[in-house]
């Protein structure tokens, strides 16, 4: 099949004409933020345009917008910019925009580039200092994708559209489950911000042990040294454990007491950005003899007292992120928590009771969140698959 320059079947950064008659005129405004790594806007935002016709990446619907910098590209974020909100948008200036011309389907253009295969090409031709790396213009106007007739490139895409959205029905169902636990959190122990029940607090620190974990790049020498799998901070997300990809690291053999993880400890990240403070979920002994980095918190209960499943919960509530929001350290967008301030968090002691019953019903929950978890990785090989098939010019 032949392939087609996107610069010859589509408009790179097109540009606005501008008259300063509609300078009150409303339009769509998307920050990086709005766009998901989904494929999906997140939200949509209003502005005037005399606000944004500076200064900013103008689009409008139906056209394709592809974050440029890294990590954003790489991670996938772009989308079909469709159902806006006005006709008429601008963006971060981090975008590119690619509008379709007669020989292009968007819905199918937007498939070409929202691809596994483009990005890791599109990486490899990135320019720009470490942090700062983007995409071109020109490798994105000189690429070249497959380009069947018309009506192919919609059949195509609707090919995609379907199994994307299947992918998105189990998506939402995986948050439906959250939606409902959180709401059965707050049956059982009220609201936590509010303490409408009268709950006892008292310190972190009076009801568990706390340690940070292992620190990476040492220089070991002398003593018996082994390797063991170990927690980054990118495999402790917000409410479960990411096993998909685990590293190694080399320890001495007596340190392997002080950082082995053992079922019901809970594990919380020490930073990141600022809403994603008190992020963190409850070690499963999903890996044996596994130990963690220096930017994770260990926090192991006292189980006479307090339930690991209620604790995860309470942090990770509007009562622990506020807290964590106050306490925190922040710099440049990112914000941090160090062991004092974690040990002082005031932990909410309902009955021993009932805190074991909600875990119970976490439990429950989580064994038909694995099923919907495995259900959707198999969804996810078999869109990537299609995606691939597109790309290569053979679906």
């Amino acid at each position: 099949m032949k392939r087609i320059a996107i610069e010859e079947i589509a408009q790179v950064n097109p540009k606005i004409e501008y008259s300063s008659k509609k300078d009150n005129m409303p339009v769509t405004f998307l920050p990086m933020d709005a766009v998901s790594e989904k494929g999906v806007l997140n939200y949509q935002k209003e502005r005037i345009l005399a606000d944004v016709v500076k200064g900013y990446t103008y689009f409008q619907e139906g056209d394709v917008l592809l974050a440029k910098i890294t990590p954003c590209m790489e991670n996938g974020k772009a989308v079909h910019a469709c159902n806006l909100k006005y006709q008429i948008g601008f963006g971060s200036t981090e975008f590119h925009v690619l509008r379709a011309g007669e020989k292009v389907d968007s819905c199918y253009l937007f498939y070409m580039i929202w691809n596994p295969i483009f990005r890791k090409i599109a990486e490899k031709n990135m320019t720009g200092t470490a942090g700062q790396k983007r995409v071109p213009v020109d490798f994105l106007k000189k690429y070249k994708i497959p380009l069947p007739p018309l009506t192919e490139q919609k059949r195509i895409a609707a090919i995609l559209d379907k199994a994307d959205a299947v992918r998105k029905k189990r998506q939402k169902s995986i948050r439906l489950l959250d939606e409902f636990l959180q709401s059965v959190f707050l049956e059982m122990f009220g609201d936590p911000v509010k303490n409408e029940k009268g709950w006892e607090a008292k310190s972190l620190e009076e009801l568990s042990s706390i340690i940070s974990g292992v620190t990476k790049g040492r220089k070991l020498v002398g003593n018996e040294i082994i390797t063991l799998p170990y927690l980054r901070v990118a495999n402790v997300q917000d409410g479960y454990i990411d096993i998909k990809d685990i590293k190694t690291i080399e320890v001495y053999a007596y340190e392997q007491s002080k950082y082995q993880l053992i079922d019901g400890d809970l594990l919380l990240t020490e930073g990141g950005d600022p809403d994603k403070l008190g992020r963190g979920s409850v070690w499963h002994n999903e890996i044996q003899n596994c130990i963690h980095q220096n930017h994770i918190f260990r926090v192991r209960t006292n189980k006479k007292i307090l339930n690991p499943e209620y604790l995860s919960k309470l942090i990770g509530s509007l009562y622990g992120k506020n807290y964590f929001l106050r306490s925190a350290k922040q710099t440049t967008g990112i914000a941090t928590i160090n062991s004092r301030q974690l040990k002082c968090f005031p932990v909410l002691l309902p009955p021993l009771s009932l805190q074991n019953q909600f875990a119970r019903i976490v439990e429950e929950t989580e064994q038909q969140r694995q099923l919907f978890e495995k259900s959707l990785t198999e969804m996810d090989n078999y869109f990537n698959s299609l995606m691939q098939k597109a790309f290569r010019g053979e679906l």
